[in-house]
């Protein structure tokens, strides 16, 4: 086993694994949009990384409920310590060198982009497609998250798992009932990427993780995650097919189901690929990865790009990430 892939009592492998996938996905979508501009290759892979993020989504409302869940008295000091040491450092250090790239050259950030990047609130940031803000969109995602870290844990505290349960449910639902009905409306541009109309990802693996809590719907899924897995399977890659910019409620349930299948059967034979050394590392420094990559795949630097990514992401992990994820685990736990 390759030492730099964690091997705490606590981790799941798989899910790395599905950490590997989702930012294929969303690398696969940004790589074609620099080199090909979507127009040159016989299929479409435009909203590929779409749903790449919904998978991001699923796994991040799973794992940060089930954290919390570990301990009797959830600490919000502690947990928001170990987040500011996880993410900041990354994000910041990105946004300062395209403020130092844009004063060399004309790729600039735009200002207001810089701002609501900095401060999370990117995807209400207006955007202009193939202009110089793409280098920042991506931080639509990583707002929705942090706005998800702001409100999901202190509600969890509040609540308690049995009643954090079903207000998690409603919230989903609400999100997937307004979406429906303003369907129209946020499939324009890059609109869908708003908190309103993708939080229920986020919601839905807090319901996983909430339901896994409990010993015997736990066994009841381990017992069906064989067949339900060669099922979720094929669904998923319709759902991808079928819907482009906008993620389905039941999209992000296929995905838990593929999750929660491959994380308590580890003798399967897709977990077991999910457990391929190099993919799962790939899944441990994916964030370093997502950071960086539409600096390096979106603005037509063609394979150029592509060759400097991994070396870019994984020195951004050794000496930012994994420094700042050590760091804040001390100062949590002193």
């Amino acid at each position: 086993m390759d030492s730099r892939v964690r091997t705490d009592k606590n981790y799941i492998p798989t899910l790395d694994g599905w950490r590997g996938i989702a930012i294929l996905m969303v690398c696969i979508t940004h790589l074609q949009d620099g080199m090909f501009r979507y127009h040159d290759v016989g299929f479409e892979l435009r909203y590929l990384g779409m749903h790449g993020v919904a998978i991001f989504f699923v796994l991040s409302g799973y794992l940060i409920t089930s954290t919390l869940l570990v301990h009797e008295r959830i600490d919000l000091g502690k947990f928001y310590l170990r987040r500011l040491f996880r993410l900041m450092p990354t994000a910041w250090l990105y946004l300062a060198t395209m403020v130092l790239f844009g004063r060399l050259t004309h790729l600039h950030v735009i200002g207001s982009d810089l701002w609501s990047s900095l401060f999370f609130f990117r995807n209400y940031s207006p955007a202009v497609e193939l202009n110089s803000s793409a280098l920042t969109t991506h931080f639509w995602s990583l707002s929705i998250e942090e706005q998800f870290y702001l409100a999901w844990p202190p509600l969890l505290a509040m609540l308690g798992k049995r009643r954090a349960l079903p207000v998690a449910g409603l919230l989903a639902v609400a999100c997937s009932v307004y979406r429906f009905t303003h369907w129209g409306l946020y499939t324009y541009q890059l609109s869908c990427v708003r908190t309103e109309v993708r939080a229920d990802g986020l919601l839905v693996g807090c319901i996983l993780a909430l339901l896994l809590d409990v010993p015997a719907y736990r066994e009841r899924m381990r017992k069906a995650g064989a067949a339900l897995i060669w099922l979720a399977i094929p669904i998923f890659a319709w759902m991808v097919h079928a819907y482009h910019c906008m993620v389905p409620t039941s999209e992000s349930i296929v995905i838990a189901s593929m999750l929660s299948a491959t994380a308590l059967n580890p003798s399967m034979p897709v977990s077991r690929v999910l457990e391929w050394q190099h993919l799962r590392f790939l899944g441990v420094i994916s964030y370093s990865v997502y950071v960086w990559q539409e600096f390096f795949l979106v603005p037509h630097w063609g394979w150029i790009g592509a060759a400097l990514l991994p070396a870019v992401a994984l020195a951004s992990w050794s000496f930012i990430e994994r420094p700042g994820i050590r760091l804040g685990r001390r100062l949590a736990a002193s």
